[in-house]
């Protein structure tokens, strides 16, 4: 039998299908958090670093999924897109590493669902950052959009 990361996986590949190149696999998904670990091999660029454009891709693509399951939980349905992002890259990545991605305040989410109950659209900050060999290489913070489609 899957497990709840498993399924989600396979559900963000079908859905974004890019993402499957990633190199990412889910490894927990709890109530405000998600995690994925990354591949070193996969994303590294002509520096042996971590490409950058790999970080940022990693990083909107964990915060989304946080949020798509948190939608999905709650049985909202609806398109959800990034409408902002500010990625910070504080070290280079030189080895496998994971990403984590949270709300940046649980008291939002209750916030987000009354919105998307009233006006069929709502928005949602999510932060993430990136950890390799115990440090935090980069933070993110998008924001996230949640509407009915017309």
């Amino acid at each position: 039998m899957a497990t709840l990361e498993e399924t989600f996986e396979n559900k963000l590949f079908e859905l974004i299908p890019q993402t499957r190149n990633l190199g990412i696999k889910i490894t927990n998904i709890a109530e405000n958090t998600l995690t994925v670990r990354g591949s070193y091999t996969l994303n590294k660029n002509h520096l042996d670093i971590v490409f950058g454009g790999s970080i940022a891709a990693i990083s909107i693509t964990t915060a989304w999924s946080l949020l798509q399951h948190k939608i999905q939980q709650a049985g909202l349905t609806g398109s959800l897109v990034i409408k902002q992002q500010e990625i910070k890259f504080l070290l280079p990545v030189h080895s496998d590493f994971e990403c984590v991605a949270t709300l940046q305040s649980v008291e939002d989410w209750p916030l987000f669902l009354e919105h998307y109950h009233q006006r069929g659209r709502a928005k949602l900050i999510i932060n993430a950052h990136i950890v390799c060999e115990s440090r935090i290489t980069s933070t993110f913070q998008g924001v996230f959009v949640l509407y009915q489609p017309s």
